[in-house]
C-alpha cells in the first residue's frame, strides 16, 4: 500500500499524518507524490501508520514496504 492508501484507510488528512510523523507538510507530500526523501523521513511515516496498525491489532510494516516511495539515500 502507499502512503495515500494507509492515510485515506485511516480517515487522516495530510495535517493529521504529518504531524503524527512530526515532519513538514511539504515533506509528506513530496513522499507521496513519488520524489525522493530521506529514510529516516520514511521511518517517521512508517512509526505513525504502525502507531494506528497497532491500534487496530494489525501488523505493523517496515518502511520499505511502503509502495511508491522513493529514497535520496
Amino acid at each position: 500500500m502507499t502512503i495515500d492508501d494507509y492515510r485515506i484507510e485511516f480517515g487522516w488528512s495530510k495535517s493529521k499524518l504529518s504531524e503524527m510523523a512530526g515532519i513538514d507538510m511539504g515533506t509528506l507530500k513530496s513522499a507521496i507524490d513519488g520524489n525522493p526523501v530521506f529514510r529516516a523521513t520514511a521511518g517517521k511515516i512508517v512509526n505513525a501508520i504502525n502507531q494506528e496498525l497497532q491500534r487496530r491489532g494489525q501488523p505493523t510494516i517496515r518502511y520499505t514496504d511502503l509502495e511508491g516511495v522513493k529514497f535520496a539515500d
